[in-house]
């Protein structure tokens, strides 16, 4: 937050103080400024703004109405609250209950047995997209790592979030439908079942409606 790459359009019938209002908080909401983020001193908005101070506490004034952010007097002002922790204040659903109304049984039975036929050397499990064991290139493996030698050798782990690259496409894909998302508002997953997870954990609200492909690995998943 120490370069403003947007400004207050003036001459609008939106006064600025509104706009202000109006970007400060999306950002807050989409996950920009996380809670904790320090906001700069009023005059340095006024500046990365180009307006007045006055007009920077009328942002800050209806921002701190709504909740979103607190000042404290040495102390600054901070992000304390934003969409995420408003769902979080919800209590939590009660799961089990979900797993007794079900109509459909998981499928564990299903599910068990193809765990176990994996281990059988007869079988090869597509669902995971693994090779058999005889053709991977293990001796070729062994042969690389022995040439690297003392060279660094570098796993390709992407940072915590996933691939920046990534995320900047699906952030691009996601604006021609509408769906505002920076990328670093999005995170990449491992799997479907783990963002499902994630959603069903964090987002979704008792009474939600959830509709998936038949067959599916959901079936063995309690609260679907």
């Amino acid at each position: 937050m120490t370069k403003a790459y947007w400004i207050p359009t003036k001459g609008l019938s939106i006064p600025l103080h509104q706009q202000i209002y109006e970007y400060m908080k999306q950002n807050i909401i989409n996950g920009e400024w996380v809670v904790g983020t320090k906001i700069p001193p009023q005059r340095e908005l006024a500046k990365l703004y180009n307006v007045n101070r006055s007009t920077i506490v009328y942002a800050l004034d209806e921002l701190t109405a709504d909740g979103l952010i607190q000042s404290k007097v040495g102390k600054g002002t901070y992000v304390i609250n934003n969409t995420w922790n408003l769902l979080a204040s919800v209590p939590s659903p009660d799961w089990n209950s979900y797993v007794r109304a079900g109509t459909h049984q998981p499928n564990l039975q299903t599910i068990q047995e193809i765990n176990r036929m994996e281990f059988e050397p007869n079988f090869i499990r597509l669902g995971t997209g693994e090779l058999a064991p005889e053709l991977l290139p293990i001796h070729r493996m062994n042969a690389v790592f022995q040439e690297s030698g003392a060279h660094q050798l570098s796993l390709g782990y992407p940072e915590s979030k996933g691939s920046l690259f990534l995320r900047e496409c699906l952030s691009d894909y996601l604006k021609t439908k509408g769906i505002v998302a920076s990328p670093s508002s999005i995170l990449i997953v491992s799997g479907g079942l783990q963002a499902l997870q994630l959603i069903s954990l964090g987002l979704l609200q008792r009474g939600s409606t959830i509709l998936h492909e038949t067959p599916s690995y959901l079936n063995s998943v309690h609260i679907f």
